[in-house]
């Protein structure tokens, strides 16, 4: 048995740091499964132990958040994603449907979120419209 670690970039704490002191919220969706999910993100520090996070998978966010049209139900949207920080085993309809659903939201007094989306492939150009 061979192990292989991708290995977090030693910049990509520190720039998460960065972006939490500026009062940004950094998310992460990825199709990897949700133990190795968590590890990168306690590792980058986008979620700390025992903060709260929540840490969800794709299926379950689906199930949660969508009614059977696909179409995002804001009220129970908008009770998941202040505290989600981790979304795993998760699809581009996934990313789509939070940025999505983000943008929709009024939880904060303020107005709607501002929303950044990187991504690495084709399959995130939905997200990135």
């Amino acid at each position: 048995i061979v192990g292989i670690e991708d290995p977090v970039r030693e910049e990509v704490p520190e720039s998460i740091r960065q972006c939490n002191e500026a009062g940004i919220v950094v998310r992460m969706v990825t199709g990897d499964n949700i133990v190795t999910a968590k590890s990168i993100a306690l590792k980058c520090g986008i979620i700390s132990p025992n903060d709260g996070s929540l840490v969800m998978e794709g299926s379950v966010f689906r199930a949660r958040v969508l009614d059977a049209n696909g179409n995002i139900k804001q009220d129970e949207f908008d009770k998941i994603w202040p505290m989600l920080r981790v979304l795993a085993r998760s699809s581009p309809k996934d990313k789509y449907t939070l940025v999505s659903g983000l943008i929709q939201s009024n939880v904060y007094p303020h107005g709607p979120q501002v929303v950044a989306v990187t991504g690495d492939g084709t399959n995130d150009a939905p997200s990135l419209r």
